[in-house]
């Protein structure tokens, strides 16, 4: 099938998604020093975000980048460790967030190029250039702005302002920019911004007397186009695997049981400890906490009991009695005193 045509599922991909374009000499240079693939994805997610913003940084979360790369928090940290010592990354640690005193502020993480890596960029060979340049005389293609575009004067609160974003503000802005954005709206106006955001609207209403510039409205009408366009699919439509519950039933050995019994009674003072301690055993062994492994159904178990969240099992029979194994009949026996 043609590339050209708009059938193929491929075509429609590069045509209408999102992708990312790698410079072939550093890509190259990094499959040469033997990254681990996850820190390959850190790098990359740092370049993109900080080819966006303008000056190769970015204020990423952990947990953001954790996210967005597929790995744990762990491996995010060896990451940056590891690029850190290639010489790929440079990390500023703010300190603590002002508005936040109890919490650290997203560290500012900037990518590099290592000196060996300049010294083989001079022998990678260039892109062509274009035979033809665009003449600065030509006549522009671009249609003319229509006349209802335009902002007009407004009476008391009028509904929303569609304006078409201006060609100035179509990019993406850096972050002085877009901290001189926010700081020219008002508090109403952020609110508003947030719960359009929020609910995938396409606009949202601005103050009479607002202090955004045309160009700072189009950039947030054409932020919350793109926010609405990619709206996530439904959760009903999510195919979730049940839980696989252990076949047969569980029993705590003597080892686990005292084990358990000790650290209930460390938590939980001792006219309780005896029924919070059968609780915790129907629990792990019958109740919710059986479908997951031993050790963690305990850990589960022990924290909430810590954290004071423990309540009663919903379901528990009241007369319960915990039993190492079932019971046996008892052998009949002849009765010798008659």
């Amino acid at each position: 099938m043609p590339i050209e045509s708009p059938l193929d599922p491929r075509a429609a991909l590069v045509r209408t998604k999102y992708f990312s374009l790698h410079p072939k000499p550093l890509e190259r240079w990094l499959w040469r020093q033997g990254l681990a693939p996850a820190a390959e994805r850190v790098f990359w997610l740092h370049w993109e975000a900080g080819m966006r913003n303008g000056d190769w940084c970015s204020e990423l979360p952990l947990k953001h980048v954790a996210i967005e790369c597929s790995v744990n928090l762990s491996t995010v940290t060896r990451a940056y460790q590891l690029l850190k010592a290639k010489g790929l990354i440079r990390r500023e640690d703010p300190g603590r967030d002002p508005n936040n005193p109890f919490c650290q502020a997203t560290a500012v993480t900037e990518v590099r190029l290592p000196r060996e890596f300049l010294c083989e960029l001079s022998r990678s060979p260039n892109r062509p250039e274009p035979r033809f340049q665009r003449s600065t005389d030509a006549p522009s293609t671009e249609l003319p702005r229509a006349p209802e575009a335009v902002e007009a004067p407004r009476q008391g609160n009028t509904p929303e302002i569609q304006e078409t974003p201006s060609p100035a503000r179509t990019g993406r802005l850096s972050r002085e920019e877009l901290r001189a954005l926010w700081e020219r709206a008002s508090v109403d106006e952020r609110a508003r911004y947030y719960e359009a955001s929020r609910d995938r609207l396409t606009s949202f209403r601005f103050d009479p007397a607002t202090n955004l510039t045309p160009e700072d409205r189009g950039y947030l009408l054409a932020e919350l186009a793109q926010l609405a366009a990619a709206r996530p699919a439904s959760r009903a439509h999510i195919n979730r695997m049940p839980p696989v519950m252990p076949a047969g039933p569980r029993r705590l050995s003597i080892l686990e049981l005292a084990r358990v019994r000790r650290q209930v009674c460390e938590r939980v003072p001792g006219i309780e400890a005896p029924e919070i301690l059968r609780q915790v055993m129907w629990a792990v062994e019958e109740g919710a906490l059986r479908r997951f492994d031993l050790r963690l159904a305990l850990n589960i178990a022990l924290k909430k009991i810590r954290e004071g969240a423990w309540s009663r099992p919903h379901r528990m029979p009241p007369n319960w009695h915990p039993r190492s194994a079932p019971l046996k009949p008892a052998a009949p026996e002849q009765c010798s005193a008659a």
